[in-house]
């Protein structure tokens, strides 16, 4: 058996092209989104959950959010009250902590009042298809969008890997074909 092959190295391939400022900024406004971080809102909350459909087990529920809203506006930390009493099986032992939430991500009147309150705000009950929440914002990472500046580095990067990958492509697709013609 005889066994002739090419190895393309797409590594070790030599561009003769350098990115321009005008194409790096065209390329940094189609894919702006991508240099995006979004608003967050470091959450807590307490979820209380009706017991049943009717109208009894939600005015007990919401009557129980209420409670629990007044002990937390009494002074009892809003972490110990989660500790204690949120039906969130997920949160309640690390106090109703859910972490770095962005838009889109929960229930959307949960998320309506979320991104409605500010640093270190405690909502009343809000109804979702959960239960009732109360809701703590810890802190807010405001939208935070990176500069032409600071991305034109890695555009010029992505640039060339993009155009590597197109010669690496070209360089096999003749290869194919210088094959297949000697196999004929």
């Amino acid at each position: 058996v005889s066994l002739d092959y090419i190895e393309i190295d797409g590594a070790a391939l030599k561009l003769d092209i350098a990115p321009d400022e005008a194409t790096l900024r065209t390329r940094y406004e189609k894919e702006k989104a991508r240099f995006v971080t979004p608003e967050q809102r470091l959450t807590s909350h307490i979820l209380v959950q009706a017991k049943g459909s009717d109208a009894e087990a939600q005015k007990a529920a919401l009557a129980k959010a209420q409670e629990l809203a007044a002990q937390i506006k009494g002074g009892k930390s809003f972490a110990d009250v989660a500790k204690q009493s949120s039906e969130d099986i997920g949160s309640k032992a690390q106090g109703g902590d859910l972490g770095w939430l962005e838009k889109g991500v929960t229930d959307p009147a949960f998320e309506q009042v979320l991104f409605a309150l500010k640093k270190g705000e405690i909502s009343d009950p809000i109804l979702s298809g959960e239960g009732y929440h109360l809701i703590d914002v810890r802190d807010v990472r405001e939208q935070k969008e990176k500069s032409f500046d600071e991305v034109k580095e890695e555009l010029g990067k992505d640039l060339l890997e993009s155009e590597r990958e197109r010669r690496v492509s070209e360089e096999t697709g003749k290869a194919i074909d210088a094959a297949q013609a000697d196999v004929t």
